[in-house]
């Protein structure tokens, strides 16, 4: 037993150097104070006819207004959550109840992920784990892996805005979650190939609202290890045009990457691309202020891409792996729009 409440620093906890103190306070009372402006949110984009404001018009900028953390550390009833939301759209619209559960969708997935990890204590791995596909990662003996998994944890890609994302959750222990699917996609499928389970690790670590059950779904979901049919949709994250599409001023990328702070916008999301006159003007000279880019990701996503058919090719003569998820939302989860492709590499 403790006389007091033991500080971080007894379990050998210490602040890394350089990060940013960032106060987070827990507690029931501030997650119900929380509750009521989040309500607040909703309740203006079911006035104005949409629902899931965080994913229709996500921003990087503003305050977290998730309640991941509050419903992880039990500060604030699931229930309550979910049938706050349900009682405000029957009062927006008249009694009218919603068609769908999308407005609650979120909510719906995570008891989803606590249902699927019940009795699977292989569950947060990919070898043994009944759910999930086993896909042919790099190997963790290729000169490579390390290389490539350290330098998307310190943020040094060379890819501004997943260095920002990677960046800014050392420094605060929260991202956005279209920002989680752009760096969880970056690391796996997307560019790099490496295995989830490696960046399910460095987010159990960093992000305040880590959830083992819920943390390893998505994880599992966004790679198309399980869960989704991801597999028979064509499409990969942009990270230029993507973060271009969510910040087109480059206020995120300039907030967490002050190597790139000077550039001109049009060179914010790739550096690379800036003359040498630009670069010298600007302080960030690509190789020496800056890293190069770890991947081509038009060449890196097209190799990908050849690996993720085959499996695909493979699936069709066994047993299907779990995927209640269907593409539209997949689409909506990851914010891909049908009207605008340009932040994506088609497949």
């Amino acid at each position: 037993m403790f006389d007091a409440v033991p500080k971080p620093e007894y379990f050998g906890l210490a602040p890394e150097p350089g990060d940013k103190m960032v106060r987070w306070v827990g507690g029931e009372t501030q997650a119900l104070t929380h509750l009521v402006a989040r309500l607040k949110v909703e309740e203006g984009a079911f006035l104005r006819g949409f629902y899931l404001v965080n994913q229709v018009t996500p921003d990087l900028l503003a305050p977290p207004t998730s309640q991941s953390a509050a419903l992880r550390f039990g500060c604030l009833s699931i229930r309550r959550f979910y049938w706050s939301i349900h009682d405000l759209f029957e009062e927006v619209h008249k009694g009218q109840v919603p068609a769908t559960q999308s407005i609650t969708g979120q909510l719906i997935w995570r008891e989803y992920f606590y249902t699927m990890s019940v009795n699977n204590p292989h569950y947060a791995q990919m070898e043994s784990n009944p759910i999930c596909i086993n896909i042919n990662w790099m190997g963790r003996s290729d000169p490579e892996y390390e290389t490539r998994l350290n330098r998307w944890k310190r943020g040094m890609t060379g890819y501004p805005f997943i260095d920002a994302i990677m960046r800014q959750l050392k420094q605060e222990g929260w991202i956005h979650h279209v920002a989680r699917n752009a760096v969880a996609c970056f690391l796996t499928r997307g560019d790099l190939w490496i295995n989830w389970e490696d960046g399910l690790q460095h987010f159990l670590e960093y992000l305040l609202d880590a959830d083992w059950s819920v943390c390893a779904g998505n994880w599992m979901w966004v790679s198309s290890s399980a869960f989704e049919q991801l597999l028979d949709c064509s499409l990969c994250i942009c990270p230029v045009n993507f973060g271009r599409r969510l910040d087109p001023y480059g206020e995120y990328v300039r907030r967490y990457v002050p190597e790139v702070r000077n550039l001109p916008v049009e060179y914010v999301y790739e550096p690379w691309a800036a003359p040498l006159e630009v670069q010298r003007t600007a302080k960030c000279i690509i190789g020496q202020d800056y890293p190069q880019r770890i991947v081509d990701h038009k060449l890196a996503s097209q190799i990908n891409r050849k690996k993720m058919e085959e499996i695909r090719l493979s699936l069709m003569t066994s047993i299907p792996h779990c995927c209640p998820s269907n593409t539209e939302e997949v689409r909506q989860f990851m914010w891909l729009q049908d009207h605008n492709d340009d932040h994506l590499c088609v497949y």
